[in-house]
C-alpha cells in the first residue's frame, strides 16, 4: 500500500485527481490514460489510477444492467475520490480498491 507517512507531491495529487475527476468527461479513458502514462512515476499514482479505472469498468457493467441509473452513484464516488486526491489522501473504492492495491504491490516496478 501507499506509504502513509509520505505526503504525495503536487504532481502525484494532480495525476490522481485527473484519474478520478476525469471520469466525468472520459469515463474510463481518463484513468486508463493516467495509469498508462504515469504508473511508473509512483505507487500512489498507479494505485489511484488503477482503482479509478476498475471502478469505472464496474460502473459500466452495472450501468448497463440498470439502464444507466447507476451512473450518478459511480460518479459521486469518483468525485469524492478526486477531492481526497487533491488533499493527498489515498482513497480505496469499495469492491475494487483492494484489487488495485494488490496489483500495484505485486508489480516488480515497486519492489
Amino acid at each position: 500500500m501507499f506509504d502513509l507517512e509520505r505526503t504525495p507531491t503536487s504532481d502525484e495529487r494532480l495525476a490522481a485527481f485527473t484519474a478520478h475527476a476525469g471520469t466525468a468527461f472520459a469515463w474510463f479513458l481518463a484513468p486508463l490514460i493516467v495509469y498508462l502514462l504515469k504508473r511508473n512515476d509512483s505507487k500512489y499514482i498507479a494505485e489511484q489510477a488503477l482503482a479509478s479505472l476498475l471502478w469505472s469498468l464496474l460502473g459500466t457493467g452495472i450501468s448497463i444492467v440498470t439502464c444507466g441509473l447507476a451512473i450518478p452513484v459511480f460518479l459521486a464516488f469518483h468525485f469524492y475520490a478526486a477531492f481526497k486526491a487533491l488533499n493527498g489522501t489515498p482513497y480505496a473504492y469499495p469492491i475494487v480498491g483492494a484489487s488495485a492495491r494488490r496489483t500495484v504491490e505485486a508489480s516488480p516496478a515497486y519492489a
